[in-house]
């Protein structure tokens, strides 16, 4: 298994792609302008839709559900880790139940986790295995993310239990993320809004964004563990679910799990 690609270092990468292509599209402005405008064009498309969650460039991504429907989903990433058994108690004294994105190393190391969230009625989805950038990886890295996942969540709770969709971290993806995640049975999955929780800004703050952002239809992003720092807490998060659940309520929302809002 590779070292995870981090963002930063994606990011660069992307970058230097980018300058190489602008480049070469200079180089051929004089003689051929048609190609050249072609190569600067590909390359700032690529760039934009690699780092932006919903584009459909490199494949179709499931970012909300109807919105004729008054149903909205809480979806966390990242975990499980040190905050999710707090996340899982505030969501069961609201009788609320989520999609967890899960990371297959986490599922590793808090088995006992990822059984609560099948025993607790939450849909349990693949996050990748180490939360590696997927961007400048072919399609063999990324299916085997997602198979090792697979063994790490099935040796946890038990066949059946990972269901067939995947959130690809930050949401970057690159040309090969879709065919492999395509062919290995899955479907792509997005959001609708991200309420940065993860820069921890404190539960109220995080609690006033999920409620502007709540509406019929809407995926809202959450953090349950964090996917570089797995020991890092999620408290602020796991504080802001019962004001997130009574604005869905005040809304006449249910909240559901994603199979659900998407079915």
């Amino acid at each position: 298994m590779t070292e995870p690609m981090t963002k930063n270092r994606t990011i660069r990468r992307v970058v230097a792609i980018e300058l190489a292509m602008l480049a070469a599209a200079a180089t051929a402005w004089r003689r051929r302008p048609l190609m050249a405008a072609g190569i600067a064009a590909a390359g700032a498309i690529g760039a934009w839709a690699a780092f932006r969650p919903s584009s459909p460039v490199f494949g179709p991504v499931v970012a909300r559900g109807p919105a004729d429907r008054p149903r909205a989903a809480l979806t966390f990433d990242d975990g499980p880790g040190p905050s999710t058994p707090a996340i899982l108690d505030a969501l069961a004294d609201e009788g609320v139940r989520a999609t967890f994105f899960v990371l297959g190393r986490q599922a590793r190391r808090h088995p006992e986790l990822v059984r609560r969230m099948r025993d607790e009625g939450h849909q349990v989805a693949s996050h990748g295995y180490d939360h590696g950038i997927l961007v400048m990886r072919g399609p063999g890295h990324v299916r085997d993310q997602l198979a090792r996942t697979e063994e790490a969540v099935r040796d946890a709770a038990g066949p059946g239990v990972l269901t067939r969709v995947f959130r690809a971290p930050h949401g970057f993806r690159g040309p090969a993320t879709w065919a492999a995640v395509r062919s290995a049975g899955y479907r792509m999955a997005g959001w609708t809004k991200g309420v940065f929780d993860s820069a921890d800004p404190g539960p109220d703050v995080v609690a006033r964004r999920s409620a502007r952002a709540l509406s019929p239809g809407c995926i809202l992003l959450l953090h349950d563990a964090d996917g570089w720092h797995p020991d890092n807490l999620r408290l602020h998060t796991a504080a802001a679910i019962p004001d997130i659940c009574q604005a869905a309520r005040e809304k006449g929302l249910e909240l559901v799990t994603l199979d659900e809002l998407i079915a």
